[in-house]
């Protein structure tokens, strides 16, 4: 333990203190991606695409469609007990065992600060990522001309839905030009 020489005075500390406070919190980037997921994994609102807003709406008449447009798309967070309530009544829907304080965590400062807290097999269930991986395979069977006769599809789809996992993956436009070769060498690992 220091001594107390060494210690600072209250006025270095208020000083110092004073130096490192932050104004305004920075935004939690990605926080939409992962709500949305959240959303698409729970199953009880209509797609983003389909009328998500007003599905939540009607879920909690007490949010203002413009604060849940803020939360969907602009990575604002709600308040504090918004958050909480929303998460537990979206993680009521999924698997058993599922810790609110890690979701809300996981929401507000993803991987790789919190781990991904969906499970493969509740990642693979969810029929939003397996389009977008339809959408991966068939880019990168095109880009890269690997012809259907050439792979497993099943395995080769599963393998895809495994590396948007650990790649966190959430939408469509998650996925850049970048991942190409990494989906192909991990998909189609003899080619």
């Amino acid at each position: 333990m220091a001594e107390n020489s060494h210690r600072k005075s209250i006025e270095d500390c208020a000083e110092e203190y004073a130096s490192l406070e932050e104004q305004k919190l920075p935004p939690s980037l990605g926080f939409s991606a992962r709500l949305n997921m959240l959303w698409d994994l729970a199953g009880v609102a209509p797609s983003q695409y389909e009328g998500r807003v007003l599905g939540i709406m009607a879920i909690n008449t007490g949010w203002r469609e413009s604060d849940i447009r803020k939360w969907l798309q602009k990575d604002v967070l709600p308040s504090r007990e918004d958050l909480r309530n929303m998460v537990r009544f979206l993680i009521a829907q999924l698997d058993e065992g599922q810790d609110v304080e890690r979701w809300e965590a996981f929401l507000i400062y993803g991987s790789p600060v919190v781990s991904s807290p969906v499970n493969h097999a509740m990642y693979r269930r969810d029929q939003a990522r397996r389009e977008i991986a339809s959408l991966i395979f068939a880019q990168v069977t095109e880009e890269y001309g690997i012809p259907p006769s050439s792979y497993d599809a099943d395995k080769a789809f599963q393998r895809c839905l495994g590396l948007m996992h650990k790649f966190n993956i959430y939408e469509s436009q998650d996925f850049q030009p970048g991942h190409l070769e990494p989906f192909r060498n991990y998909m189609f690992p003899g080619d």
